[in-house]
């Protein structure tokens, strides 16, 4: 039997073309650009923890370019877009040089220096120092002596300089610690003070750093532990750091140094 009740699709059709649902509604611009840094931030945790892990440098470069696509969205704004291309260039840089390949790290330090450099055409910004004084430390140890001389005092010129903006900054205050842990006294190493500073404030803040805050905190910790000929201490100290990165290559090798 036939229906008796007209054929309504062509209209039903025509009437959503004309009046689409929520055609009187725009779209959000500030939703949509945090959704484009959100997928950016979520590419460049990635990649951190690629070369935190030590994973192979084409795979990091693979990662790098992906989120180097991701960075050109119109949606990000110059700061936002800087800061990110800068971190991954540094991420990049340390991938190639703790593969042993400083060549191909040193321009990619200096890139992220370039970007870094970029997001603060307006005006001095924590997140745009630390990106600054990362790849710069790096460079004071692959370049030459004069390149140290002129920029080595900066690295902690800056870290100060982030600690007067934003007091606990955990960036800045692993810099100057790993300024004493790390180094021999000849060159101002300073295990003892490097703890007695790392210590507290890993108390106080641990809970909310991120993965690789904590994990150069530990290591910073067991470095220090180890040249005071604390073995214990320091293997406590790098094996937690191996439960965060289980495959980085420097937390193995010294892990192995403070069994024997």
């Amino acid at each position: 039997m036939k229906s008796v009740w007209p054929n309504i699709a062509p209209l039903v059709l025509a009437f959503a073309i004309l009046f689409p649902p929520n055609a009187h509604a725009e779209a959000d611009p500030s939703a949509a650009a945090s959704a484009a840094l959100a997928s950016v931030a979520a590419s460049l945790e990635a990649l951190r923890d690629a070369v935190y892990d030590s994973r192979p440098p084409g795979e990091v470069e693979a990662l790098a370019q992906s989120l180097a696509k991701a960075a050109q969205s119109p949606l990000l704004d110059t700061i936002d877009r800087a800061l990110s291309l800068s971190r991954m260039e540094y991420f990049v840089a340390r991938s190639w040089n703790e593969s042993g390949d400083k060549n191909k790290a040193i321009p990619h330090f200096e890139a992220g220096i370039e970007y870094a450099r970029l997001s603060m055409e307006s005006g001095e910004h924590t997140s745009g120092l630390m990106a600054l004084t990362k790849p710069l430390s790096e460079l004071c140890l692959l370049k030459d002596m004069g390149f140290l001389i002129a920029n080595g005092p900066k690295i902690s010129q800056y870290a100060k300089k982030i600690l007067a903006m934003e007091p606990g900054h955990a960036g800045a205050t692993i810099t100057l610690s790993a300024a004493k842990a790390y180094p021999p006294a000849v060159f101002g190493g300073r295990p003892k003070e490097a703890i007695e500073e790392l210590s507290p404030y890993l108390a106080a803040h641990g809970s909310n750093l991120a993965k690789d805050e904590l994990f150069d905190i530990w290591m910073c910790l067991g470095t220090a532990a180890a040249k005071l000929g604390r073995k214990a201490d320091a293997l406590r100290w790098f094996t937690a750091a191996l439960e965060l990165y289980p495959h980085n290559i420097q937390a193995l090798r010294e892990r192995d140094k403070a069994i024997q």
